[in-house]
């Protein structure tokens, strides 16, 4: 069946997928992040059925699945290609376009980086083997063309491959954006500029948070759910650096932290989480971040871009993101050792697995 949806899909999309606003005007966006399938097929079952429900309500016109979508598979030929059939289903069967960067759990099955982006581009609905980036690799940008005039660059989209473990070189540093990455970001940061003007909202998406966040997470004014620290590289690559000298990026959205869906403005830069949307690992709130881009002319007919976001739980329900407050409590004074990190995991998960049985007993006995 899996494989005639594919055929089927193929057939229908005999032209390259691309991407513009639609007939309203608008372009939205849902971000999936750390689906976390793979270890459970019950769990597995009702991520993707969220997955499927979230697009229903929303009916987005692209998909960005921000890492982790896989994770703690047994490392046994076929296992990712198993699990990623069950995350992109959700996409394919509603004729979605999506994009897919990875995180740091991933490459746990038995596929590694340029194996998974190869599977990937397998997908119909996959923007991937369409858009430019560096070879083998999820680090590519996707263009938006303006509905009016489909000749006109609207929006830009990054993906950023943020990387595993090692950043830099340091074993003990969660990974990140890394130098060559930065390298190209310049260069066709660049080029665009150059072909298409500076008239366009640039977006960028990954998998684990910059040290920046933190400065967003401990100084800023920030709205949503801060239940955990941030959990970025030891090393700090310069990744923010170029995104103020090259002056497009004016947000991004990342995953990783499970308790985390809060964002804020750090100098003029929109740091976002998404919503946790699987049901595995740990973190009781799931859902999806939906990002709404609005197209607009102002009297003269220049093209400007309205960005708006807002959460989507579980239930449909909306939680926009307009009560702000700068967080209380103890400031983190820098980002965790992936090492000692494990640990704190470890008891976090026993921690969620008491409260679990608690819970269980309680319902069986009320």
């Amino acid at each position: 069946m899996k494989s005639l949806l594919l055929l089927i899909s193929s057939f229908l999309i005999s032209t390259a997928l691309s991407l513009t606003f639609n007939s309203t005007g608008q372009f939205t966006i849902v971000q999936f992040t750390d689906l976390h399938c793979g270890s459970d097929a019950r769990l597995d079952s009702q991520t993707t059925e969220l997955q499927r429900k979230i697009l229903a309500w929303v009916q987005p016109d692209f998909v960005i699945i921000t890492g982790d979508a896989a994770a703690s598979m047994p490392n046994a030929p076929g296992s990712f290609e198993k699990t990623w059939q069950k995350f992109t289903a959700p996409m394919l069967e509603a004729q979605i376009p999506y994009a897919y960067t990875l995180g740091n759990h991933d490459m746990e099955g038995d596929l590694n980086n340029p194996q998974i982006v190869e599977l990937d581009q397998s997908n119909p609905m996959s923007i991937r083997k369409e858009s430019e980036g560096i070879d083998g690799t999820a680090n590519f940008r996707i263009p938006v063309y303006a509905n009016k005039n489909e000749s006109q660059l609207a929006a830009h989209l990054w993906v950023f491959d943020s990387g595993a473990h090692d950043c830099e070189g340091n074993s003990d540093s969660y990974g990140c954006i890394e130098k060559n990455v930065i390298t190209w970001y310049d260069e066709e940061s660049l080029r665009i500029k150059k072909q298409h003007g500076e008239n366009i909202t640039h977006l960028a998406f990954y998998h684990i948070p910059i040290p920046e966040y933190m400065e967003v997470y401990n100084n800023q004014e920030i709205y949503g759910m801060a239940n955990e620290r941030v959990h970025c590289p030891l090393v700090n690559s310069g990744f923010f650096e170029h995104v103020r000298k090259n002056g497009d990026i004016s947000s991004m959205y990342v995953g990783h932290d499970h308790d985390n869906d809060f964002g804020g403005w750090y100098q003029d830069v929109e740091f976002v989480y998404g919503r946790k949307t699987g049901y595995a690992s740990y973190g009781n709130k799931h859902g999806a971040r939906v990002i709404v881009l609005t197209e607009e002319y102002d009297k003269e007919g220049n093209l400007m871009v309205n960005r708006e976001h807002y959460v989507i739980d579980e239930n449909g329900e909306i939680q926009e993101s307009d009560v702000t407050r700068v967080r209380g409590g103890t400031k983190q004074d820098s980002c965790p050792n992936l090492n000692a990190d494990d640990t704190f995991f470890l008891w976090k998960f026993f921690i969620n697995l008491i409260k679990g049985i608690i819970q269980w007993f309680s319902c069986l006995f009320n």
